[in-house]
């Protein structure tokens, strides 16, 4: 897994002005821009908390990134959304 790339996605959707909007557009055009294994890129599309935090994804940088794309917390761990 790249934890640095799925870091900076999750930094960049936060911080960056409209890029979590371009995310919300076009998904796939804004993950194009970070190095992630297909495993990892269809993982962020599925909001799959569970193979990222598998995978060794930190903890905090996954619940940033998938609350930044909109999985209440009391989801984040629940595959059957």
């Amino acid at each position: 897994m790249n934890h640095l790339m799925l870091t900076k996605l999750a930094w960049a959707l936060e911080h960056e002005d409209g890029l979590l909007d371009a995310y919300r557009h076009d998904p796939g055009a804004v993950l194009d821009r970070f190095k992630l294994s297909a495993r990892h890129r269809q993982a962020v599309l599925d909001h799959d908390a569970e193979t990222l935090l598998a995978d060794g994804l930190n903890p905090v940088v996954l619940r940033n990134l998938l609350v930044m794309l909109g999985v209440p917390h009391a989801e984040l761990y629940q595959r059957d959304r």
